[in-house]
């Protein structure tokens, strides 16, 4: 007993200063106040989609949430908070064993792993404690979607699909994993997803009647349709980070910030419509950029775990980028690209002895780390410095942030390393 827990004192020590974390977070309310009120609601008969909850915010999520969070609303608070937080470690938990189990860390000394493992988190940090302060929705869906893919590889389809199903109804951010099984010939599994998000959308109605449950759905659309005026000019909040937001701020010089600081950050002044259509631009260029990543003709498996990895590090890293009204806690959907480049960065540039003797080695190293470095200052600069968090948001540095970091994973790719 003794030498067991001498062997894993380390992971008993982290478990304790976890639960304590956990204890202290669940005092607050965080977002998770915001989903209780909402299922409440949705049992009183209310329009949950246009309830202003704690003074401004909106509840953006799916009915079945709402609904599976119901028989908490007879429990205190502080125990539901705690149980989801508590849930939350078992989804990073499992979103990194996945991670993990498609990177060749094998190939990787000790020394190795633990540069990767502390690099990793270090740079993930500021993600993770955002959505478990704010008690967020984005660990879940990507352990959800990354969950999902792991069981559909397993030739587990159908529980597979239903979770990526029940990740895009929840909120429809990994919607473009349909469009990815579909290119790597996951036919079976693409028309399942579909299938299951129908079932999601009108199961409720067993349960608070048809007509309320239709009512709910267009009401919901109302809200998140993406096309409305406060989704392509998104600046309503100074924090949104995105595609959108960093456009918006670019290109229009009052783009309807009321939080804006006296400071210049637009480069130039067009209309609204033009905005709308620059955005879009953006946004398909983004989707169509994955043919890069993915590397060979449609309906063809990915050849190996790492590449499969490296396509979907891709689409994660997207998906906050060009869909609007994002928080900094949903760039947490870059843990799959930050695990990859690191292990990259580890096994290329400190593990690759032949590598070494190459030509401007020691150059292409430390732009390496100067990359990652900037990488980590502009994603975790809030955590690091919040003093100036305004002119960090003011200029959206977050979003500069991921862009580099899409750039580094560009240059990253898998057939570089040498694992043999």
């Amino acid at each position: 007993m003794k030498q067991s827990f001498v062997k894993n004192r380390w992971y008993y020590l982290g478990g304790i200063l976890i639960l304590f974390i956990l204890l202290f977070e669940a005092k607050g309310e965080g977002d998770f106040h915001i989903f209780m009120s909402a299922s409440k609601d949705l049992l009183a008969g209310k329009n949950i989609y246009t309830e202003l909850y704690h003074e401004w915010y909106h509840y953006y999520y799916n009915i079945v949430f709402a609904l599976i969070l119901a028989p908490f609303s007879f429990v205190p608070f502080y125990l539901a908070k705690l149980f989801w937080l508590l849930l939350n470690v078992f989804f990073v938990y499992r979103t990194w064993k996945i991670i993990r189990n498609w990177l060749p860390v094998e190939t990787l000394t000790k020394k190795g792993k633990v540069i990767f493992y502390v690099l990793t988190f270090l740079i993930m940090l500021r993600f993770l404690r955002d959505n478990f302060h704010t008690a967020q929705m984005t660990i879940l869906i990507l352990y959800l979607s990354l969950e999902g893919l792991n069981l559909i590889d397993q030739r587990k389809i159908v529980w597979g699909s239903f979770l990526i199903a029940l990740a895009i109804d929840i909120k429809l951010l990994p919607i473009l994993l349909i469009i990815y099984l579909v290119y790597r010939n996951q036919w079976k599994a693409a028309l399942l997803v579909v299938g299951f998000i129908v079932v999601l959308l009108f199961l409720p109605a067993i349960f608070i009647g048809v007509d309320y449950n239709n009512f709910l759905l267009a009401e919901r659309w109302d809200l998140i349709n993406p096309s409305n005026h406060e989704h392509v000019l998104d600046t309503t909040e100074r924090s949104f980070h995105s595609l959108t937001s960093l456009l918006a701020t670019l290109l229009v010089e009052n783009s309807g910030d009321t939080y804006a600081l006296p400071v210049k950050r637009n480069i130039a002044d067009i209309s609204l419509e033009k905005l709308g259509l620059v955005i879009n631009v953006c946004r398909l260029g983004l989707i169509v950029f994955a043919l890069y990543f993915l590397r060979s003709w449609p309906f063809k498996a990915s050849s190996n775990n790492l590449q499969k990895l490296y396509e979907l590090s891709y689409i994660f890293l997207v998906i906050p980028l060009i869909f609007p009204h994002q928080q900094h806690y949903a760039f947490y959907f870059i843990f799959p690209a930050v695990a990859y480049v690191v292990y990259f960065f580890v096994s290329r540039f400190i593990l690759d002895d032949e590598f070494k003797k190459s030509k401007n080695f020691l150059t292409k190293k430390i732009t390496f780390i100067a990359a990652l470095a900037i990488i980590y200052f502009l994603t975790n600069s809030h955590f690091i410095l919040g003093t100036f968090k305004n002119f960090y948001d003011h200029f959206k540095t977050l979003t500069y942030g991921i862009l580099l970091l899409l750039l580094v994973l560009a240059l990253c790719r898998p057939k570089k390393l040498k694992l043999d």
